[in-house]
Parts: C-alpha cells; sequence; structure tokens
C-alpha cells in the first residue's frame, strides 16, 4: 500500500518546520518562561501540552475546521481576544507572585507549586487559543499535499504529526535548559526576580497576540 504523505514533500515539510522552530517564537518563550517559574518538569510539561494542542489543530484541519479561522474575521477576533487574555492573566499572575512578600522569608510554609497537569493544561490553553495557528495549517500545510495520492485529510493530519514531533523536542530541550538554570540558582530574591522575568513575557506575550492583526489572504 501506498504511504499517503510523499516522501519528498514530507522531507520538505520537516525543513520548513525545523526553520520555523528554530525562530523563537511564542511557544519558545513561554516555554523558557514557564522553566523559569516551575523548573524543568514545568517546562516539559508546557512542552507537551504545546504538542498535544498542535495535535489537535491538526486534526482540525485534516477535518476542515481551520478553514473557518482563516475566512473568518470574527472567529479570528474571538479566539485572538481569549489567547490574550489568557495570556496576560499568567502573566499578571507571575508579576504578583514577583511582588508579594515569599512565605518561606515570613516564616510560613513554602509556596505550593503548580501541579503538572496544570501546568500542561496551561501549555495546551496557550496553543489552542493561539489563531495564528489554524492560519499556518490552513495556508502551509496544504502547498505539500500530494491531491495525487488522495486521502487530503489524513495527508494534512500526518504532516502536522510531523511538524509536531520536529517541535516538541526542541521545545522540551530550551525548557528543560532554563530550568535548570532555575534549579542552580536559588533564593528567595532570585526566585522573585524570575517570576518578574516570566510575567513580564507572558505579558508581553499577551500585548503580542492582542495586536496582531488577521493576515490577508
Amino acid at each position: 500500500m501506498t504511504f499517503p504523505v510523499d516522501p519528498r514533500l514530507a522531507a520538505a515539510y520537516i525543513l520548513v518546520s525545523l526553520t520555523l522552530t528554530l525562530t523563537p517564537g511564542p511557544d519558545t518563550l513561554f516555554v523558557i518562561a514557564t522553566g523559569m517559574r516551575h523548573r524543568a518538569r514545568g517546562a516539559v510539561a508546557s512542552a507537551l501540552g504545546i504538542g498535544t494542542g498542535s495535535v489537535m489543530h491538526g486534526l482540525t484541519a485534516a477535518l476542515g475546521l481551520s478553514a473557518l479561522v482563516a475566512t473568518s474575521a470574527f472567529a479570528f477576533a474571538v479566539i485572538k481576544a481569549i489567547g490574550a487574555a489568557y495570556l496576560g492573566w499568567l502573566g499578571l499572575k507571575a508579576l504578583h507572585a514577583a511582588l508579594r512578600p515569599r512565605p518561606e522569608v515570613d516564616g510560613g510554609g513554602p509556596e505550593a507549586p503548580a501541579s503538572l497537569a496544570t501546568i500542561f493544561r496551561r501549555g495546551l490553553v496557550n496553543n489552542l487559543t493561539n489563531p495564528k495557528v489554524p492560519l499556518f495549517y490552513v495556508a502551509i500545510l496544504p502547498q505539500f499535499v500530494d491531491s495525487g495520492r488522495g486521502h487530503i485529510g489524513l495527508q494534512l493530519f500526518l504532516l502536522s504529526l510531523l511538524g509536531t514531533i520536529v517541535a516538541v523536542p526542541y521545545l522540551v530541550g530550551v525548557g528543560v535548559l532554563s530550568g535548570r538554570m532555575r534549579d542552580r540558582l536559588t533564593g528567595a530574591a532570585f526566585g522573585r526576580w524570575l517570576d518578574g522575568v516570566a510575567g513580564t513575557v507572558f505579558v508581553g506575550l499577551a500585548l503580542r497576540l492582542a495586536v496582531t492583526g488577521r493576515p490577508e489572504r
């Protein structure tokens, strides 16, 4: 049986995905900021959440639902607003943590960290509420589909999986590095500084998303 995706087109898409992955973007900054706040394990959880979101975006692209975001200004605006609000909330929460006294400094118990499930969910929501992702799939993926092989939806989904397979190990790697830095440099003052940096990154991502316009088709 013929493999649904043309190997040459798949290789070309992997190269494109690798190039885009190595270009610092919102997902990379999100994972780095998460690693600063929640160490290496948290960064890995967020990277896996982003990867899961990418798979879900690929599935919706295969089903044709992503075209709604690509063609509807209203749908794009709604998803953008949700994503910006969510990132802004994460940023303000981190900045609040940076400004308030640490429990261990005040004589209380250590501050309870977010669970890995919570961090995973944050990465998932961050990816799902980025309207640029479905636009990318709608605009880019079809260029690597061979209509002569049939199963267009399956080809789209398999190509999206290849992109995720390329991106997730990289995100895990940069996340672990930022988490290791957090592990090596301890202390309440430094922890508050890292929270401040992470919060600033999250707020910056929110503002960037909020002012991003829908690309002209």
